[in-house]
């Protein structure tokens, strides 16, 4: 990257080589000089914009009963809250007599299961065989398009998977869509994890996670009683994954997300921003 020094260097030496050609070789040379210059400019002002919150928005998300404040900052959407602990996706997450990871309650909307994969009738598909033979199919909003729906492996593992959960008003007002990635900070302890979203979460309600994002950010990661009030923040890269019916790995979330949080302008832009705001 060049410096502010560095372009007013290349600008000397061009004049002064200018002086030594004759009038038909300047002009190529004067011209690509004056690229090399003008290009440079235009990278030393992108870079500083990515170590700066210049272009932080702060922008009020609209629920039913309240608003909520975040910030657009360039490409990404930042925005503190608690998080809850979700278990959707894991085959053990739910069961007959409340025996899942979570309460069998937290799967219900309504009188209606909708964290879990049901029948015709309404009534949840129990897996068959297995390890968690007996336990219910539950289901992620992302999910394998090719794979059964009645397949525990079709969904996000809540075990497995650092994943977020965000409301549809969030993703309306932001553009950001099931399989786009996210860095997420635990304010107390320091701790971060790169995640994936992967669940539409009822409107209204906001800061959840997974129980392998827990984990990673140091929090009780017990669905039923875990959880934190505050402290956590969620920066978010709209249009930064592969869609609603591609589902990824641990390994392939940590190096997208951090490709992307890279570009964003990383750690430092971050400070800067936590600082500004």
């Amino acid at each position: 990257m060049f410096s502010h020094g560095c372009l007013f260097l290349i600008l000397q030496t061009v004049l002064s080589r200018l002086k030594l050609l004759t009038m038909k070789n300047a002009l190529p040379f004067a011209l690509a000089a004056a690229c090399v210059f003008f290009c440079s400019a235009a990278m030393i002002v992108a870079h500083a914009q990515q170590n700066s919150c210049v272009d932080d928005m702060v922008v009020d998300v609209q629920f039913e009963a309240r608003t909520f404040p975040a910030q657009k900052i360039g490409n990404a959407v930042l925005f503190q809250s608690g998080m809850y602990v979700d278990a959707d996706g894991a085959p053990n997450a739910y069961g007959p007599n409340n025996r899942g990871l979570d309460f069998t309650a937290n799967a219900l909307r309504g009188g209606r299961f909708l964290s879990v994969a049901t029948h015709s009738d309404g009534t949840p598909v129990i897996q068959r065989f297995g390890r968690f033979k007996g336990f219910y199919v539950s289901t992620t909003s992302l999910h394998n398009v090719a794979g059964s729906p009645t397949a525990p492996g079709t969904y996000v593992d809540a075990r497995k998977i650092p994943y977020i959960v965000l409301p549809p008003e969030f993703m309306k007002q932001f553009g950001v869509a099931l399989g786009d990635l996210a860095m997420v900070t635990n304010l107390k302890n320091g701790k971060t994890s790169f995640a994936i979203f992967a669940d539409v979460g009822p409107r209204g309600k906001i800061g959840e996670g997974s129980v392998a994002l827990a984990h990673a950010l140091g929090i009780n990661d017990d669905p039923r009683h875990g959880g934190t009030n505050s402290n956590i923040a969620y920066l978010v890269f709209p249009q930064s994954g592969l869609g609603s019916d591609k589902l990824r790995s641990a390994k392939e979330i940590k190096t997208s997300a951090s490709r992307a949080f890279r570009r964003w302008g990383g750690a430092r832009r971050l400070r800067v921003c936590f600082i500004a705001s």
